[in-house]
């Protein structure tokens, strides 16, 4: 284990395993690395739990009860492009992994995980991770990854829980057109059909640029409005 406590990352790992005495001595040095580790030993619950919190690096055992872990990864995936995601799997379930060949894993390690397999696949994530979570954006605007923070000239931007996951969204989505749909879908977990344009979001970003745009009474704004395409960020 390592004994420089100034070296631990502030990101967050979810590690998931059914076996609670594996999960016990594995999320022991984890913690030595993150300074947030959160554990599960169910796939349903795991996957609850990554939609709570903002979630880093996802380590994932295939045989979980409640959804497999590949299952899992797909849902995470779908949700994140950036999370970085290694899956653990028994020799025999070799096979099952070629379902997640499109998913961009980080990488899989086959049991029995040696301590020094799992050392060398921490160091090798935490070499991935970004050295800032501070991500520049167009118009002086910044976006604190980890805490979902918007800050304009330096100032941080006091935002509704709606409006930080909107922002949240496109940021997952950056560069690309997101539809207000979509982001309806994302926020609320369902489409509402007596709304079928969206107009619930629609009015949700323009009040959101409304109140910014005078917060800081300025004309620069960093969300672009594509008509009838959806809304993006450039990053």
């Amino acid at each position: 284990m390592r004994l420089d406590n100034s070296l631990i990352r502030n990101e967050t790992l979810l590690y998931v395993e059914d076996n609670e005495t594996v999960r016990k001595n594995f999320t022991e040095i984890f913690k030595t690395y993150f300074a947030n580790v959160i554990t599960s030993g169910n796939g349903k619950e795991a996957f609850k739990l990554y939609n709570s919190n903002s979630i880093d690096v996802a380590i994932l055992d295939v045989s979980i009860p409640g959804m497999d872990g590949i299952t899992l990864a797909e849902k995470i995936r779908k949700k994140s492009p950036d999370t970085i995601i290694l899956i653990i799997s028994a020799y025999s379930e070799k096979e099952t992994l070629l379902r997640a060949v499109n998913l961009g894993l980080f990488g899989y390690m086959i049991k029995p995980v040696t301590h020094k397999n799992l050392m060398q696949n921490i160091n090798k994530i935490i070499e991935k991770l970004p050295t800032d979570s501070i991500i520049s954006l167009p118009m002086n605007y910044s976006w604190e990854d980890k805490q979902s923070i918007l800050f304009y000239k330096e100032n941080p931007i006091k935002l509704t829980k709606n409006e930080t996951k909107s922002i949240k969204i496109l940021m997952e989505n950056r560069n690309k057109y997101v539809t207000s749909c979509e982001i309806q879908e994302e926020i609320f977990e369902k489409k509402d059909s007596a709304d079928s344009y969206c107009n619930n979001i629609v009015q949700l970003i323009s009040r959101l640029k409304k109140k910014i745009l005078k917060l800081n009474d300025s004309k620069d704004y960093f969300i672009e409005n594509g008509y009838g395409i959806g809304y993006r960020i450039i990053v």
